[in-house]
């Protein structure tokens, strides 16, 4: 069985990233790197490319899933959750797409797809946070 240490390692460990990926975004912000300058813009560049209302989602999913798990059903999930947020980053893209074509707006068919671009990005990110979460949790509780 999993202690309290190690899992509030684990659910620290999942929302790191979302953590870290808004900090960075503010700081750019701050420092007037980056303009917005619609909301179709903002849409399409922090809600959908970077995947935040996404990455929330599976993080709280994630997080109570963690609870009824053993060490090795979680470790094995860790290895997975790149695959697993597939869907959660994939929805609000052919959502976003649908509304802006029955909106009258055709680049929404193309946008129904346009998550398909960022796949590879996503799927080497996450095995990369995956790795080092596996490894940093081995060395720490090993």
């Amino acid at each position: 069985m999993i202690n309290q240490g190690q899992r509030r390692f684990l659910k620290t460990a999942l929302w790191v990233p979302i953590c870290v990926l808004v900090a960075l975004l503010i700081l750019d912000w701050a420092h007037g790197y980056s303009a917005v300058s619609g909301w179709e813009q903002f849409l399409t560049i922090y809600v959908l490319a970077f995947g935040i209302p996404a990455y929330i989602a599976f993080a709280t999913w994630a997080t109570r899933a963690l609870s009824k798990m053993t060490e090795q059903q979680i470790l094995k999930n860790i290895w997975r959750a790149p695959l697993t947020f597939i869907p959660f980053y994939a929805a609000p893209w052919v959502i976003c797409g649908l509304a802006f074509a029955l909106m009258g707006n055709l680049a929404g068919f193309p946008m129904m797809l346009g998550w398909l671009a960022f796949l590879p990005y996503l799927l080497i990110a996450g095995y990369v946070v995956s790795g080092l979460t596996v490894a940093l949790y081995r060395t720490v509780f090993s």
